[in-house]
């Protein structure tokens, strides 16, 4: 009796037991069923924990907001109105509805309870979407982004106020097709509403002179009257700019450039000390008249300064700097006969040159570039005439024009630790400086000449000489 009457207690204990763990899982059961389940997304969007109602409330908010884009850093926002994108809310309570019915009755209380006894999650569900846009919409909105924002690589700015050049900008152009499937991507998405356009950037555009002429002709704008022969050119880079590069001018001091080359030519080092003081005389400051006659007669031609001149032409022609001559000695004021070249043949500028000798920008800064290759090994001095020139001889005439010192026109315009081989030419209407300026990031060649008819005043062409020296360093060793 005592055996039966023990059973039924462990029966009842069991029974009630099961009874309670039923009613806790039952109202667990409840609680669960009134919210979506762990892990379930809509569109991406991840919607557990929020009742049917606010789930359904959430994606209508995400797909009624624009998509934001990003342009090379630029925010843009994109409407879904723009592209006529169309969300179907119907549809996707109707599927959301479908996937939740597997979770009601006595079916769903019993995988509850299953799940909870076997510790077992919930397998991730995708609840699907329709969503649609216009595809056409969508193409001419990605064309108008590229209008707007895609740009060409710009050469450094010119200010002229301060003569220098803000640095040149990237050029940037929207890959329209790759950037599509972001955009759609995005569109359709209610959690991941924004996108990263595909952008190809192109670096700064190299420095073609434009940014430096732009400048120069706006320093030259406030000198009405004067005349301009400009040379600019950057060792290293090939850059050239020429304003009126190819017209004659007075072979002033200037011309001595290709006294100074020939004098290499003829001569192999060590110098004869007579010659050595010659072309330092002749090279400086003081700009000796003698001294350059010497060069012409006793050097060029063993004692015959026009014959000496002549050699000097010649050699210059060789070179392809056919506008360049002296046809008469500096001291020598004999007559003598009329050289034509392409320069001093034009009608279009007139600068009233010296019959007696001319150059003209773009002749003298090639010769001082053709010195300065020669220093580094190579160059058109070297290839035509092998075994005249060395890179030691060119040296050393870099080295004489740098020991002519002025501090004004070229030499003023640049920093004062910069060497500048240099040399400069005056008259009554024109005056020049003609140099290879060593800068602290790049070399160049500038060969300035002015020129006023009549009369040039010394105060306006240096201040305007430094000025376009200052502009052409800050160009090539500033911008970047």
């Amino acid at each position: 009796m005592r055996r039966k009457s023990g059973v039924a207690v462990w029966v009842f204990l069991i029974a009630a037991a099961l009874i309670i763990f039923l009613v806790w899982q039952f109202t667990g059961y409840r609680t669960a069923i009134r919210t979506l389940p762990t892990g379930m997304t809509i569109a991406g969007l991840p919607v557990e924990g929020l009742t049917r109602e606010e789930a359904l409330n959430a994606l209508e908010v995400s797909f009624a907001e624009p998509v934001e884009l990003r342009y090379a850093g630029q925010m843009i926002s994109l409407f879904p109105d723009t592209v006529g994108l169309s969300y179907d809310a119907d549809q996707t309570a109707a599927a959301l509805d479908a996937v939740l019915a597997g979770r009601q009755g006595p079916e769903g209380f019993v995988n509850h309870i299953t799940r909870f006894v076997l510790r077992r999650t919930e397998e991730p569900i995708t609840i699907p979407v329709t969503v649609t846009y216009s595809s056409e919409r969508l193409d001419g909105f990605l064309e108008r982004v590229a209008e707007q924002y895609d740009q060409a690589p710009a050469e450094p700015a010119p200010d002229v106020e301060t003569l220098s050049f803000a640095s040149g900008q990237p050029g940037y152009e929207l890959d329209a097709a790759a950037s599509r499937a972001r955009v759609a991507a995005a569109l359709v998405s209610a959690s991941e509403r924004q996108a990263e356009l595909v952008v190809r950037t192109s670096r700064a555009q190299p420095q073609g002179g434009s940014a430096l002429e732009e400048m120069l002709r706006s320093l030259l704008e406030a000198h009405p009257g004067i005349t301009p022969g400009i040379f600019v050119k950057n060792m290293a880079t090939g850059t050239e700019l020429a304003i009126n590069g190819g017209v004659a001018f007075d072979g002033l001091g200037v011309v001595r450039i290709a006294l100074l080359a020939e004098t290499y030519r003829v001569h192999a080092l060590p110098l004869p000390p007579e010659v050595s003081a010659w072309v330092s005389q002749t090279m400086g400051a003081a700009d000796d008249a003698a001294s350059a006659d010497n060069l012409l007669a006793g050097v060029l031609d063993r004692g015959d300064s026009y014959e000496g001149a002549q050699a000097l032409n010649m050699s210059m022609h060789g070179l392809g700097l056919v506008n360049t001559f002296i046809s008469t000695p500096y001291r020598d004021e004999r007559a003598f006969v009329r050289i034509a070249t392409p320069a001093n043949m034009r009608t279009d500028v007139n600068t009233n040159a010296d019959l007696r000798m001319q150059t003209t920008p773009t002749d003298m800064g090639l010769l001082l570039e053709m010195i300065y290759q020669c220093s580094q090994g190579g160059g058109s001095l070297a290839a035509l005439y092998p075994d005249a020139f060395s890179p030691e001889e060119c040296g050393e005439m870099l080295a004489v024009l740098s020991a002519n010192r002025t501090d004004s026109l070229i030499e003023a315009g640049v920093p004062d630790s910069v060497v500048v081989a240099h040399k400069q030419g005056f008259s009554n209407d024109t005056h020049a400086d003609a140099g290879l300026v060593f800068g602290e990031q790049a070399d160049f060649v500038l060969v300035v000449y002015l020129y006023r008819p009549e009369f040039l005043a010394y105060e306006e062409s240096s201040a305007l000489a430094t000025q376009i020296a200052t502009a052409a360093y800050n160009y090539f060793n500033q911008a970047n």
